[in-house]
């Protein structure tokens, strides 16, 4: 089971496993496309490069300094 986030409704959703459509591997990330109870697809991204990428500059963390 999922708990997903339905963009059209913005209710909190749980779809079984046999809803996803199709899983498609990035290099930045993963795109799962899941049928919603609402009667749409929508996709759904997950991964740690593409979560950095859409965070802003300030946001993220310093680089730690080593000593030479």
């Amino acid at each position: 089971m999922l708990l997903i986030t339905c963009p059209v409704t913005n209710t909190d959703e749980l779809v079984a496993e046999r809803r996803i459509r199709s899983v498609v591997n990035h290099p930045t990330h993963i795109a799962l496309h899941v049928e919603c109870p609402c009667g749409g697809v929508h996709v759904y991204r997950t991964g740690r490069r593409w979560e950095s990428a859409r965070r802003p500059a300030a946001a993220r963390p310093a680089p730690e300094l080593t000593p030479a």
